[in-house]
């Protein structure tokens, strides 16, 4: 993300080299009109990282070494505007829902040229998935989840089929987990890590926990149903010679 946001400063830095002549020079002449168009006309960036709490706010497009960056940030916003250069705005917007770059100023041609040159970066960072894939997929199987639990549970009820009680207890493990897995972090709009990307790597020893509640859900639930299968089985009479 870093190659992205120099990126987009050099090429503004050239896109707005004339007008940074100009206020170099209303520098050093140091008359008061001059003054008041050099303080008019610098060039003014803010770099926002994360949401809520762990939300930082940065001067300028960099990260500093001692800046307190979280470890995992799944928002970032990027502000520029200069209203007296040829390329007078550049604001880039990532979050969940939400991606948008917007480029404006007089100089059509380099409006374009920068909106195209970052938007083909940024793409080369894009994955299939994301907040559309969570909200559907998590949709289709509450829904599967929700429906094997009122059916489990009225199979085992009205018609007195215990043997299938493994139905509804599984579905309604699934259902906690749906609501206590992170999936809004492994399937963000939007995320920037420190280190390993890879959502194995870093939910480990959430993984490996979920790993053995089901191992010991199972472990009772497989004895189970395999004694009550067991027990419907028909019974042969041997008779005796």
């Amino acid at each position: 993300m870093q190659l992205v946001l120099d990126k987009a400063a050099r090429l503004l830095a050239d896109a707005n080299k004339e007008a940074k002549e100009k206020a170099k020079q209303a520098k050093e002449a140091k008359g008061i009109q001059d003054l008041l168009f050099f303080l008019q006309s610098s060039p003014r960036e803010t770099l926002t990282l994360g949401t809520g709490p762990n939300e930082i706010q940065i001067s300028g497009h960099g990260f500093p070494s001692n800046a307190r960056v979280p470890k995992a940030a799944y928002a970032l916003s990027y502000s520029y505007s200069w209203a007296e250069a040829p390329v007078s705005k550049l604001e880039l917007d990532l979050r969940d829902y939400g991606r948008r770059l917007s480029v404006s100023g007089t100089a059509v041609d380099q409006v374009e040229a920068i909106s195209a040159a970052l938007e083909r970066d940024l793409s080369q960072y894009s994955a299939i998935g994301g907040d559309t894939v969570r909200l559907f997929a998590t949709l289709i199987i509450f829904l599967i989840l929700l429906a094997g639990v009122l059916v489990g549970g009225a199979v085992c009820v009205l018609e007195r089929q215990w043997r299938y009680v493994g139905i509804p207890i599984v579905c309604l493990i699934g259902l906690g987990l749906l609501f206590l897995l992170p999936l809004k972090d492994a399937l963000a709009g939007f995320a920037m890590y420190q280190g390993e990307a890879s959502w194995i790597v870093r939910y480990a020893p959430q993984i490996g926990f979920v790993g053995l509640i089901i191992t010991i859900v199972l472990s009772f639930l497989i004895p189970m149903f395999f004694t009550s299968h067991r027990a419907a089985l028909p019974q042969n009479d041997l008779a005796a010679p």
